[in-house]
């Protein structure tokens, strides 16, 4: 099952403080939800544990985070494999940044993921609005970190 996702959010923070916030695993850990671990597997290249719950089917995955394309400071594009007690799940995701002024930046992201197994019975109306609101989760937790520093 085929699911996509696109948006933008402002961002309280200069362009280059952004890119450097969402390129270390130390703050991606805190801000992607259900996500318990991060190590690094290589160069931009990390593995990730995490621990979902979709609609009554809850379970954990392992996988890898790669980071691509990257244009400091500007974009790249995030390979994301995973499988676990809900099946698997592949994707990637494009994140450009714009700078607004001196202390904001739009974050724009456009993203794409194949899932199967349990997970994939859910439905796809199911899955697309639990993915809008494990981004808007994801947002709300950097906010957080943005305001805690």
């Amino acid at each position: 099952m085929a699911l996509e996702l696109t948006g933008e959010r402002r961002i309280a923070l200069a362009r280059d403080a952004l890119w450097t916030l969402l390129n270390d695993p130390n703050v991606l850990v805190k801000a992607i939800p259900g996500c318990n671990t991060v190590e690094p597997a290589g160069e931009d290249c990390y593995r990730m544990g995490l621990k979902l719950q979709v609609g009554s089917v809850g379970g954990s995955y392992l996988g890898t985070v790669s980071i691509r394309e990257k244009e400091e400071p500007a974009s790249y594009v995030l390979r994301i494999e995973g499988e676990g007690s809900l099946g698997f799940m592949k994707g990637t995701a494009r994140f450009d940044l714009v700078a607004t002024d001196a202390n904001a930046s739009l974050l724009r992201y456009a993203g794409s993921a194949e899932v199967g197994g349990v997970v994939a019975g859910v439905g796809q109306r199911v899955l697309s609005g639990v993915a809008k609101f494990l981004a808007m989760q994801f947002f709300k937790n950097l906010d957080r970190l943005i305001a805690n520093r």
